[in-house]
């Protein structure tokens, strides 16, 4: 069951690295899904990414430090679900005004947040 956790770590990398060799398609990615179908991926994708994480969590390497991903995930969408749609895509209109060079620097977590999950599930 970790190895799913290593999975979801090797795509979440896989995208921040190609955040970073090529912004611009990052921001494709992100202005591709638009209003209520963004809004609810955004959601969806978090609980889901919680529940599998708070599932599979006793069987990896840092079972303490996937539960908190897990609970932060789901919490994440919870308050994206209160803060709602307008003010998601408000922000997101914000961080995809800023130059290529701090999208790279944004990205370059989700690169460590991805190696930190493989590394939790190995």
């Amino acid at each position: 069951m970790a190895v799913i956790v290593s999975i979801l770590g090797v795509l979440v990398a896989a995208i921040g690295l190609m955040g970073i060799v090529q912004p611009r398609r990052i921001i494709d990615l992100v202005e591709y899904w638009r209003g209520p179908t963004r809004f609810r991926l955004a959601i969806v994708v978090r609980l889901v990414l919680g529940c599998v994480l708070l599932v599979v969590a006793p069987t990896c390497r840092l079972p303490i430090v996937v539960n908190l991903i897990g609970a932060i995930a789901i919490v994440a969408a919870v308050v994206i679900r209160i803060v709602g749609q307008k003010r998601l895509d408000s922000f997101i209109a914000w961080w995809l005004a800023h130059p290529p060079a701090l999208i790279r620097l944004s990205v370059l977590f989700a690169v460590a947040f991805g190696v930190l999950l493989v590394y939790a599930g190995a």
